[in-house]
């Protein structure tokens, strides 16, 4: 096998970081390694979360792929930005006040463990207050990359970031996940039967277990015939033990999670976060949430905001 062999494209599914169709190259391999989960730090990837497909015929424009900045190290996300147009990619980067010359920086792609560039001598802006490091990136490949910045005297700092495949690419997902046996082929029927094997019974006062909770949240946000249609009977046929009143508060509750999740999908239309924040922003702010739920309302939020 030769070293390109050993690297395959995968959509994932089903990922508690990441939204169905996001696409990566990575290492295959009896366990596959992402190396950043979206916080700067790896975690493994399970089979059944990955669509291995074969490589793209067309060059990939690597000045079309989203990024997202993970981790700096000293400092907080927001001491980097992205400047992106159509000509150039540059990541803005806050240096700590006084730090005025730079020794090199090197960015290191973190699936192929291989240097992907180095800067010496780099020129550091004084910038408004706190001197600006620019990083150009717009020559990358889409990956997941380490970049440090090393200093004269102090600690480096170091940046973790994500460039992903443009959305011409990540659209092809829903197409080729159709051809994979997976719990969403189900019919609603049997997601709903399933569901009841592993939902326990709720009992009267104590709160909603997060299992009830997402299936409340799949009823009511359920298109096709049932649309906008109340769940009682629908939530019955696995909790029969629910009251009517218990039913009106899982609807209240579900419907709030839905409306938010819209909201957060508007502001990645207004370039205020990426699609690729919108599922872990859900996450945070309802930690019950499950990532097949996240996922497919940031689908519909991101339709809904482009109608």
């Amino acid at each position: 096998m030769t070293a390109e062999a050993e690297y395959r494209l995968f959509f994932l599914r089903g990922h508690s970081r990441f939204p169905d169709g996001t696409l990566f190259e990575l290492r295959s391999g009896e366990s596959v390694i992402i190396p950043d989960r979206g916080d700067g730090q790896a975690s493994a990837a399970s089979r059944d979360s990955l669509i291995e497909i074969p490589p793209f015929a067309e060059n990939v424009p690597p000045t079309q792929c989203p990024v997202a900045i993970t981790s700096i190290n000293p400092g907080v996300p927001d001491d980097a930005v992205v400047d992106i147009t159509i000509h150039y990619q540059v990541i803005l980067i806050s240096l700590p006040a006084g730090e005025n010359e730079i020794n090199e920086v090197t960015v290191i792609d973190r699936v192929k463990s291989v240097e992907a560039d180095r800067y010496e001598a780099s020129t550091v802006d004084p910038g408004n207050g706190r001197p600006i490091y620019r990083l150009h990136i717009g020559h990358l490949r889409p990956g997941f990359y380490e970049a440090t910045v090393k200093f004269p005297e102090h600690e480096p700092l170091r940046m973790t970031f994500i460039k992903f495949y443009p959305k011409q690419f990540t659209d092809r997902y829903e197409t080729l996940a159709a051809r994979e046996i997976s719990p969403s082929d189900r019919t609603a029927h049997e997601r709903i039967s399933a569901e009841a094997h592993v939902v326990s019974r709720h009992r009267s006062g104590e709160p909603f277990s997060a299992e009830l909770l997402n299936l409340a949240l799949g009823l009511v946000t359920e298109w096709g015939e049932n649309f906008r249609k109340p769940i009682h009977e629908r939530i019955r046929a696995v909790h029969p033990e629910l009251t009517d009143t218990e039913v009106d508060e899982l609807t209240e509750l579900a419907s709030k999670v839905e409306y938010r999740i819209y909201a957060i999908a508007e502001d990645e239309l207004a370039g205020k976060i990426s699609e690729f924040e919108i599922v872990p922003q859900a996450i945070r702010e309802f930690p019950w949430l499950s990532t097949r739920n996240a996922s497919r309302l940031a689908n519909i939020g991101m339709y809904y905001a482009r109608r």
